[in-house]
C-alpha cells in the first residue's frame, strides 16, 4: 500500500496530518505532491497496486485526476480515499469518493506520534525545521462547538490529547529531528482556559518558539492567557475576526462582538511580535461598505491580515442554496479546487459581470499592497481610495 497527498497549491510548509497519522499506523510511504510537486507522475514508478489518496476540498480535482491516470495505466489497481482520524485541517475538510480506507482510531493519546520520515518530501521538512524556517505542526485538539455558519469546523465534537502527550511529542521531535519552532494547528486552541495555561507552563522548559497560526477565539482571550503563552515562547498569534461589523458577526453566528475582538487585539498587540486577523469578503448580507470597514479595522489596529473570499461548501448550510446555480440556471462546476470557479461564485453573489473579474483581482491586489506597505494611511483617505477602486472595478467591461 502507498499513500498519495495530492497538490493543494498552498501550505507547502505544513504536512498533511491525516495521511501522516495513517502512514504511521500502516508503516507505508507517502508520495507528497503538495510539498514536492515534481515530478508529478512519480507514483507510476511504484510497484504497488494499492493506492490511497488523502483528499481535501482544496485538492479534490487533482485527486480525481490522479485516480484516472493510475487506472488508465494500471486498470487492475486499487485506488481508495482515506477516511478517519482527522476530518479537517487548516479549515479545509477531508473528503472521500468511491472506495475508502477507514481508520477508526480516535483522536486521543492512543495515536502514535506522526513519523514524517515516511513522506518522500521529508528531507525538505527536516532541513526547514532544523533551520527554523518552517514550524513543526502540533495538533493538540480537534473540533469546535461553536455555530459559525461559514466554517467547516463548526459544531464538531471537541476531542483532546492530554497536555503531557503533546509535550512528549515535542520532546520526541526535538531529539529526533532537532526542531526549533512549532505551530498549533487546533480548530479552537483556547476553548478551555485551564488547558491553555497548563500547556504554556509545560512548554516553557522546552525553549521552543511557537505560534498560534489558526484563529483564536477573541472572546476567550485575556491578559492571563496572553502573558502565559508569551512567557512560554509564543511569538505570533491570529484571531478569527471574519468581520468588523456586529451585524455580520451576528448573522454568521460568530458568538462574538466587535468590542471583544478589539479588546483581544489590544491585549495581544503589545505582547507579541505580530498579530494577525482572518477576514472574509462577501459573507452573506455583507455590503461593499462592510468589507471596506474590515480593511479600515486592519489599518486602524496595525495588524496583519489574511483576506479570504466567502465560498460555501457544505450543502447543509441554509444559505448555500443560492450557489447551486448561476442566474442563467446553469449548474456551476463541481471542481471544488478551481480558483476560477470560486471567483465566479463570488462574482455571482455580489452581481459582478464575469468580464469584470480581472479588475476585481487588481482591486484585491491593491488592498493587500496598501495594508502591507502603507499602514500609515488614514482610514478616511483609505476609504475614499477603496470606493474609487471598487467603483472602477464594477464599471469595467
Amino acid at each position: 500500500m502507498i499513500f498519495i497527498n495530492p497538490d493543494s497549491r498552498t501550505n507547502k510548509d505544513i504536512p498533511n496530518l491525516a495521511v501522516s497519522y495513517a502512514t504511521t499506523v500502516y508503516r507505508s510511504r507517502v508520495i507528497d505532491l503538495n510539498t514536492m510537486p515534481d515530478p508529478g507522475d512519480r507514483f507510476y514508478d511504484e510497484k504497488e497496486n494499492d493506492y490511497v489518496l488523502s483528499v481535501q476540498s482544496r485538492n479534490y480535482g487533482h485527486a480525481r485526476k490522479i485516480k484516472e491516470e493510475i487506472l488508465l495505466k494500471r486498470p487492475h489497481a486499487s485506488v481508495r480515499t482515506l477516511k478517519g482520524i482527522l476530518d479537517i485541517q487548516c479549515c479545509y475538510p477531508f473528503v472521500t469518493f468511491d472506495e475508502t480506507l477507514s481508520i477508526d482510531i480516535p483522536f486521543s493519546d492512543h495515536l502514535p506520534f506522526p513519523d514524517y520520515s515516511l513522506l518522500d518530501s521529508f528531507q525538505i521538512f527536516l532541513a526547514k525545521w532544523q533551520s527554523g524556517e518552517w514550524y513543526y505542526p502540533l495538533m493538540t485538539s480537534i473540533g469546535c462547538p461553536f455555530q459559525c455558519t461559514y466554517c467547516m469546523s463548526r459544531r464538531r465534537v471537541y476531542k483532546t490529547r492530554s497536555v503531557d502527550n503533546c509535550i512528549d511529542e515535542l520532546r520526541h521531535a526535538q531529539v529526533k529531528w532537532d526542531i526549533k519552532k512549532f505551530c498549533i494547528m487546533d480548530d479552537c486552541f483556547n476553548l478551555k482556559k485551564g488547558r491553555v495555561l497548563e500547556f504554556a507552563a509545560k512548554t516553557k522548559p522546552l525553549n521552543l518558539e511557537w505560534i498560534c497560526s489558526n484563529g483564536l477565539r477573541a472572546d476567550l482571550f485575556d491578559e492571563e492567557i496572553a502573558d502565559a503563552i508569551r512567557a512560554s515562547g509564543c511569538r505570533h498569534l491570529s484571531f478569527g475576526a471574519e468581520s468588523a461589523s456586529d451585524r455580520i458577526l451576528e448573522r454568521i453566528q460568530k458568538g462574538e462582538t466587535l468590542a471583544q475582538i478589539e479588546k483581544a487585539v489590544s491585549i495581544a498587540k503589545p505582547r507579541f511580535d505580530s498579530v494577525n486577523g482572518f477576514f472574509i469578503f462577501g459573507l452573506p448580507g455583507t455590503t461593499m461598505e462592510d468589507d471596506i470597514e474590515n480593511l479600515c479595522f486592519i489599518l486602524k489596529h496595525g495588524i496583519n491580515a489574511h483576506l479570504s473570499v466567502y465560498v460555501p461548501f457544505d450543502k447543509g448550510l441554509q444559505i448555500d442554496a443560492i450557489f447551486n446555480k448561476t442566474s442563467s440556471g446553469v449548474p456551476l462546476d463541481n471542481d471544488l479546487s478551481s480558483q476560477s470557479n470560486r471567483m465566479l461564485r463570488w462574482a455571482e453573489w455580489i452581481g459582478i459581470r464575469e468580464s469584470s473579474l480581472p479588475a476585481i483581482f487588481k482591486y484585491m491586489c491593491r488592498l493587500i499592497f496598501l495594508i502591507k506597505y502603507r499602514p500609515g494611511l488614514l482610514p478616511k483617505q483609505f476609504l475614499t481610495i477603496m470606493r474609487m477602486v471598487y467603483a472602477k472595478s464594477l464599471s469595467s467591461n
